[in-house]
């Protein structure tokens, strides 16, 4: 993206106020706990014993409830107080999770060393998409597993919105742009870049899931919008032999 790079998009998020951090939670925000939280562990299934990649990990709360389940963990990440509260947490915990500060875009890794390499709500964030995309299927070994979550492309209006017009608008759709956050951007991407580029890097798309809140917790959490319109998506692609 020529208006923001990776640099850019990292010192964003590095500004992130320390008590949004601390105050993610054990098994994420609510997006997280309730929507995206039980695909991924759907398509994992049993980890006992599996490697693998969380990149793009953030403060760490998914390798942490992975390693509590018997995965040998690394998470990447580049923005430091997400990195550093990661760290914080292993020193005390003592987990076995190894963490790396670094560019997802750029950093050299062990290639066909994981099993599973998980992308959860990060590749949308990344302006040198697919430089991060390759790195993630070079660390797959042959016939691992990738899942990738993100904002669902075709339905990014915020879900306050609903509760205004009890529908969701999409507009400029084709057009790849970023779009501001009160923390950072994200840039947005027709959905069909993401299948795309998986097919063309050699991957083969084997789910494609729309996470839907029951209408108790919709209401619950007074999130309607997630139980009639998606607002998030789970990609779940493996790689090929070579």
């Amino acid at each position: 993206m020529a208006d923001l790079n990776n640099s850019d998009a990292i010192k964003a998020w590095s500004r992130m106020p320390e008590e949004i951090i601390e105050g993610f939670g054990e098994e994420g925000d609510a997006t997280r706990k309730h929507l995206l939280n039980p695909v991924v562990f759907s398509l994992l299934g049993e980890v006992r014993g599996k490697a693998i990649l969380d990149a793009g990990c953030g403060q760490g709360y998914l390798c942490r409830l992975l390693a509590k389940r018997g995965a040998s963990m690394t998470g990447v990440e580049p923005a430091d107080g997400w990195y550093t509260y990661a760290c914080q947490r292993e020193e005390h915990e003592g987990l076995g999770i190894d963490y790396l500060q670094a560019d997802l875009s750029s950093v050299p890794v062990p290639a066909e060393k994981f099993d599973y390499v998980i992308a959860n709500m990060v590749l949308m964030d990344i302006p040198a998409y697919l430089p991060a995309l390759r790195t993630c299927i070079t660390a797959l070994k042959p016939g691992g597993g990738f899942i990738i979550s993100l904002l669902h492309p075709c339905f990014e209006e915020p879900g306050s919105a609903w509760n205004d017009k009890g529908y969701v608008e999409t507009r400029d759709y084709f057009q790849e742009r970023t779009v501001k956050q009160t923390y950072g951007h994200f840039v947005h991407r027709p959905l069909s870049f993401y299948l795309n580029s998986l097919i063309q890097e050699g991957c083969a798309i084997q789910q494609f899931i729309e996470p839907q809140l029951d209408q108790a917790t919709a209401q619950q959490l007074q999130a309607q919008r997630y139980y009639y319109v998606p607002g998030y998506l789970v990609i779940y692609a493996t790689r090929l032999a070579v």
